[in-house]
Parts: structure tokens; C-alpha cells; sequence
């Protein structure tokens, strides 16, 4: 997401960011993201955590971990034992 330079500071990426997170708690059982660095400190005001264990990939081959990976924020997901690998789906390009 990215609010116009014109228009920052307005309320907009919070008004975005409610809907987003209704949708989340309604349909799923977490959400994650990546966040700037700028833009982190609207996700982590609005209560987006940041992951305290590894992550990686699951893809054809099995799990990969990315020890160099930022971290993403979550959403809904206090329960997660940082103990265990945060994987997501393997995909071409940037996976993160």
C-alpha cells in the first residue's frame, strides 16, 4: 500500500488498513505482511506484531528457511509458537 506524498498523514492507509483487518478476522486465521520502513510504525500502532522466529519457504523441494528475510508483521497471530519456522508457499521472484 502507498498513500501519495499529497495526501499522507490524512487518515487513508488507517481507513485501509481497518478494512483489511476486518477481512482478516472475519475469513482467516492470521494475516501477515511486509512492511517499509516507513511504513511500519502505522502497522505496529495499529497493533500488527512483529515475528520473533525464523521464516522461510515450503516449495517443491520442502521447507527452506531465509535467515536473511525481514521478519513480516502479523496479524492475529499471538498463538504462533516462535519456536517453529513461519513458512509460506514458494513462489518465483521475491517470496517475501
Amino acid at each position: 500500500m502507498v498513500t501519495c506524498p499529497a495526501r499522507q498523514r490524512r487518515g487513508l492507509g488507517g481507513l485501509v488498513m481497518g478494512a483489511l483487518e476486518r477481512v482478516v478476522e472475519r475469513a482467516y486465521d492470521m494475516g501477515a505482511l511486509s512492511a517499509s520502513d516507513e511504513g511500519q510504525g502505522l502497522y505496529l500502532r495499529r497493533g500488527w506484531t512483529p515475528w520473533k522466529g525464523p521464516v522461510g519457504t515450503l516449495g517443491p523441494t520442502g521447507p527452506a528457511l531465509m535467515p536473511d528475510e525481514e521478519p513480516p508483521l502479523l496479524w492475529g497471530g499471538a498463538a504462533l509458537d516462535p519456536e517453529h519456522a513461519l513458512l509460506i508457499d514458494w513462489r518465483d521472484g521475491d517470496v517475501f
